[in-house]
């Protein structure tokens, strides 16, 4: 069953009795690794067209497109698995597509891309790239764009799914092997562990209007306009199975939203609003605009921007970011890895909230520097120097490897 020296068509798995065999050394081995390759262009969710599973020394590639609904149950079963361990890379996508096909929430994950950066590999690093460096195995690239909807697969299109997965458990044992030995397998773990998150998945609906570039410019009441529209884009959206923007793009509903039109006829002024789209949609826009003008003042949305950080505050998180940075590069991990600028303008608030306290760290929610690995690698330095802590800093412009050094006294 192994994919690898077989045609086009015996290399894929298409029927039930076939996958079941391959879940059955899942069932022994309690790990695989899995990559999906899907088309996101054409359907409201991403229509998968190749599943690629790496089982012991064995590839496998599952034909979606022949196993239908509850045919691939067990797959996505075996995700949901806690018992066992299911290797990915950039594992984001994967999983949300996994999520939208079978409801279930994926447990047990490990990330090589995440991996990667906590071993100064580079963050975010591509799969291919990875493997060079760590085997110096080269991929095939030529099916990047392919269109893996259609069938027969070449033989082009085999070998690029097979190499896909191919080495994805040897650098799993790699990675694993590596991080252990530098005591940084369980923050890999924690970092995983967002994968199995509900808010990863499942996000909070009637919140579409805010990913419309130009909306943060609108008053509450157009806002809401606008928040009506992109409710019914989704609701048409989902019913024909097609993206969200094929069906209005965003342009089109931010101008209805700049200047809400009484009756149909007024919508044929907006440019780029097609004949057909007017045709069948027109009415309906025309609701959701009177919805929106007729919600009471305290009902419409307001823009989420929140209270502008202090200008202080912004100063001294871009002076903990150059720390952060330098104590990155100490245990060569990607700084983006452990906060981002605006994490650290998070930090400082939360600092105050607890009077620099830590010991009331658990009394206030803050950001993930104030939990877990973070906390302890850099957290409650950066704490201490919010403090008042003394930080002595050294420059050697002669040293190449470690230029800048700092060293905080208590």
């Amino acid at each position: 069953m192994d994919a690898r020296n077989k045609t086009p068509e015996q290399a894929l798995v298409t029927s039930e009795a076939d996958l079941a065999r391959v879940m059955q050394k899942i069932e022994e081995q309690k790990l695989f690794g899995i990559d999906l390759e899907f088309i996101p262009e054409r359907t409201y969710y991403p229509i998968i067209c190749l599943i690629q599973l790496a089982v012991a020394d064995e590839v496998y590639l599952i034909d979606p497109l022949k196993l239908k609904d509850r045919q691939l149950d067990p797959l996505w079963q075996a995700m949901a698995d806690p018992s066992i361990l299911k290797v990915l890379h950039a594992a984001s996508q994967d999983l949300t597509i996994a999520y939208q096909r079978s409801g279930l929430m994926p447990k047990n994950i490990f990330d090589t891309q995440i991996a990667a950066g906590f071993l100064g590999l580079g963050y975010p690093a591509g799969y291919g790239k990875l493997l060079s460096s760590v085997f110096n195995t080269q991929l095939s690239k030529t099916e990047s764009f392919t269109d893996w909807q259609m069938r027969p697969l070449t033989p082009s299109q085999i070998e690029y799914a097979i190499g896909d997965v191919e080495h994805l458990l040897g650098l799993y044992r790699h990675l694993h092997s590596q991080l252990s030995e530098a005591g940084r397998l369980s923050w890999v773990e924690d970092e995983c562990r967002y994968f199995e998150r509900q808010d990863f998945y499942v996000k909070e609906p009637g919140k579409e209007f805010l990913k419309i570039k130009g909306a943060q410019a609108l008053a509450s009441r157009k806002l809401a306009v606008l928040q009506e529209l992109c409710r019914y884009r989704e609701e048409e959206a989902k019913r024909i199975d097609k993206p969200p923007r094929t069906v209005l793009n965003d342009n089109i509903l931010l101008e209805i939203a700049r200047k809400p039109p009484q009756k149909v006829e007024d919508i044929k002024r907006i440019r780029g609003i097609r004949p057909d789209q007017l045709h069948h949609l027109g009415d309906k826009m025309i609701q959701a605009v009177k919805r929106a003008l007729a919600l009471p003042d305290g009902q419409c949305p307001q823009w989420p921007a929140g209270k502008a950080p202090a200008k202080s505050d912004v100063l001294i998180a871009d002076i903990l970011y150059t720390i952060l940075k330098l104590r990155a590069q100490d245990f060569e991990l990607a700084p983006e890895l452990i906060a981002t600028r605006d994490e650290l303008q998070s930090f400082v608030r939360w600092a105050r909230q607890i009077d620099g306290d830590i010991s009331r760290a658990e009394q206030v929610q803050g950001p993930s520097l104030s939990e877990s690995w973070r906390l302890e690698l850099a957290g409650k330095e950066l704490l201490a120097i919010l403090n008042g802590a003394r930080v002595d800093l050294t420059i050697n412009l002669k040293s190449n490897h470690s230029p800048v050094k700092l060293k905080l006294n208590a």
